[in-house]
């Protein structure tokens, strides 16, 4: 979690409003799991910043 709000604090400085896409290519999970769980990643990621 710490690398991704790091992350997602280094694009906030160059452009608070810039978008962040999910790519999911982890055949181990679904393309609703893989994507639910990236999302939940990064939402508590951006919560901690």
């Amino acid at each position: 979690m710490a690398y991704w709000t790091e992350f997602l604090r280094a694009l906030a400085e160059v452009d608070p409003d810039m978008a962040v896409n999910i790519e999911h290519e982890d055949a181990a999970y679904s393309q609703t799991e893989g994507l639910a769980l990236a999302a939940k990643n990064l939402h508590s990621a951006a919560a901690a910043l």
